[in-house]
């Protein structure tokens, strides 16, 4: 893992949000969450770092769809972040990433909470509570095919060890084609371990 340069909360929910907005699974969600708040698409598609309007916008509208900021959801004890970086990370760090604590990702990874045992049950065609995997495998057919997404958002308390807060199935398809997962961008946010451990 390479240090790139800082980041910032608002880069996390800009990129957050990007992946919920272009996710087929999500995307509905979202867009219905947009229209009630009278929110147009480009504060995700042509964000505005530099507007506090538009970054406070964002913000509740990841509270909205995933209960940031307001201690519900998977955001529920979410740990407090004290730092931001921007990461690149490659295939020598698969083995550092865990999913969070959750009862699917645990049954596909065997218990434990790795993509890369994660992919060898894909590779063997097991599946969990009957969902099938063919996301999955739609979404590594895509990487490669040099394909891209936006940027993961993992937690880290010490810089050895990080959790998946956002980006579960892409860091699935990764491990799942690991050779073209290099020089991967992912924003990383660190926080207390106590407080990790008692959110994932």
């Amino acid at each position: 893992m390479n240090i790139l340069r800082q980041s910032s909360e608002e880069e996390m929910i800009r990129e957050y949000l990007r992946a919920e907005f272009s996710s087929s699974r999500y995307s509905d969600g979202i867009r219905d969450t947009m229209k009630g708040l009278a929110l147009d698409e480009k504060i995700i598609l042509s964000a505005d770092m530099q507007s506090q309007k538009e970054n406070r916008q964002r913000r509740e509208l990841l509270g909205a769809v995933r209960g940031y900021g307001r201690n519900e959801s998977m955001f529920e004890r979410f740990p407090i972040v004290t730092d931001w970086k921007l990461c690149s990370f490659s295939q020598p760090d698969l083995e550092k990433i865990r999913y969070i604590h959750y009862s699917y990702w645990n049954m596909l990874s065997g218990g434990t909470h790795r993509p890369t045992d994660a992919a060898e049950m894909i590779r063997r065609g097991i599946c969990v509570y009957e969902q099938s995997n063919e996301g999955f495998l739609r979404a590594a057919s895509h990487i490669r095919n040099n394909g891209t997404f936006p940027s993961m958002f993992f937690l880290t308390a010490d810089y050895e060890e990080y959790v998946i807060v956002e980006g579960h199935l892409r860091m699935t398809a990764y491990a799942m084609a690991p050779e073209y997962f290099k020089n991967i961008k992912v924003i990383v946010g660190k926080c207390a371990g106590e407080e990790l451990k008692g959110w994932m």
